[in-house]
């Protein structure tokens, strides 16, 4: 184990734990795209948190860069970095699965459709037809493999901004991940039973050997600090509950 680790802040990379100077160096890159409350890029998200906890506890170093979500999908793509965080699905459709290695996860979303208190709930798609739709940017990298073509859809920066154009009638129903727009619960009606997709967020690293022994290392602790209600005790109301029953395969992608 290391005898100290330090993390820094800078303006580019957010945290860099710092293990000795051979280790920094050889650090494990990670790519992480902006998940509201969840990553924020200024290390206040659950994840970040969350992560903050954990790679102290890892004998490897790792710093964080903060990208949007189309960059920091083309940064893994490139090889720019050894993880990202989040987007499994969509990497299991862009790469051999053998070519992926994944931590345990930080937590798990679910994409629901949204509509407002008073109105009916929407339980599927296809319901979306001839409707004005938002979706929060970025997401399309997710949801394009569940929607069916020639919905209205219009991308919106934020979960926020979705839910005030909602009020405004500018649209008639928001598709929106959950932790992510949970605080915005109490003034929206949605159908629990029926989402649209749910999944779980990790890092996900190119399968190399060095990458494979930091997600081991990362995922023990990740397991310790779930065991030990530390996920919900930083998530807080964004908790999201699974077990590890409701984990999939990935290899058999």
């Amino acid at each position: 184990m290391p005898h100290s680790i330090h993390p820094v802040r800078t303006a580019l990379t957010g945290f860099l734990w710092l293990i000795s100077a051979t280790a920094a160096a050889q650090a494990v890159t990670i790519a992480t795209p902006p998940l509201t409350h969840l990553v924020d890029g200024e290390g206040s998200g659950v994840y970040e948190r969350l992560l903050d906890r954990a790679l102290p506890r890892v004998d490897m170093a790792a710093t964080t860069v903060f990208y949007p979500y189309r960059r920091s999908l083309q940064a893994f793509e490139r090889h720019d970095v050894d993880c990202l965080l989040s987007l499994t699905d969509v990497l299991l459709e862009r790469f051999e699965p053998d070519k992926l290695a994944f931590s345990y996860p930080l937590g798990k979303f679910r994409f629901h459709i949204f509509t407002l208190r008073d109105d009916e709930a929407i339980h599927n798609a296809g319901e979306l037809v001839e409707k004005n739709v938002g979706i929060i940017m970025g997401h399309e990298a997710y949801l394009s493999r569940v929607l069916p073509g020639g919905l209205s859809l219009q991308s919106v920066r934020s979960d926020a901004l979705a839910v005030q154009m909602l009020k405004m009638g500018r649209l008639d129903a928001i598709i929106a991940a959950l932790p992510d727009i949970q605080p915005f619960t109490s003034e929206l009606n949605y159908s629990q039973e029926h989402p649209l997709l749910s999944g779980f967020d990790r890092l996900n690293c190119h399968n190399t050997a060095r990458n494979r022994h930091f997600l081991e290392a990362l995922s023990g602790v990740l397991m310790e600090l779930k065991r030990e209600g530390v996920y919900e005790e930083v998530a807080g109301e964004l908790y999201v509950p699974f077990s590890e029953d409701e984990l999939p395969d990935l290899r058999s992608h």
